[in-house]
């Protein structure tokens, strides 16, 4: 009996201990194939200590197409709805507590969500917009892995801007 309370004790730590060794913030995941690996590497890192200083996620995933499926669900619900209402749903899977970027190569859209604590107070609707216009001026050019190193820059300074202790 002994033997065996203390094989369920170890079990249930080494189930624990296997929560905590799982990669978190998730690293960029690029499908999409819009960023170089340096790039990439140098956003993990940013995304590692945005977390490591805020406790907030910045998440970051492209895709390269939709489905023949989610193209029909698109044009039924209309581009922006159908973009907004699949970060939200990805938002919720990943239980999101910051940010979240869904680059979508075709058709051409970013969709940028907050989780409703963070909209609150650490990344504003307006922070979004300054967001928004960072990822947007670098993609028009064409120069992606900028786009993504400034917008996690923006979202940094609104992390630093509006926390509380100033960190």
């Amino acid at each position: 009996m002994f033997r065996l309370k203390h094989l369920l004790v170890l079990t249930c730590l080494l189930i624990l201990a296997g929560t905590v060794w799982a990669i978190y913030p998730p690293p960029v995941q690029d499908a999409g194939k819009f960023f170089s690996m340096q790039a990439t590497e140098q956003a993990n890192k940013k995304i590692r200590a945005i977390y490591d200083k805020y406790k907030k996620d910045v998440v970051v995933e492209t895709i390269s197409s939709l489905t023949a499926e989610q193209i029909k669900q698109m044009d039924e619900e209309g581009k922006a709805k159908y973009f907004r209402r699949r970060t939200q749903d990805r938002a919720k899977e990943l239980g999101l507590n910051g940010v979240y970027i869904l680059f979508s190569k075709k058709p051409q859209h970013y969709q940028i969500h907050m989780d409703p604590e963070t909209q609150k107070r650490m990344f504003t609707v307006a922070d979004r917009k300054i967001l928004g216009e960072k990822i947007v001026a670098q993609f028009r050019e064409e120069r992606f892995d900028a786009g993504l190193l400034d917008g996690l820059d923006a979202i940094e300074a609104a992390f630093k801007a509006n926390s509380a202790d100033k960190k």
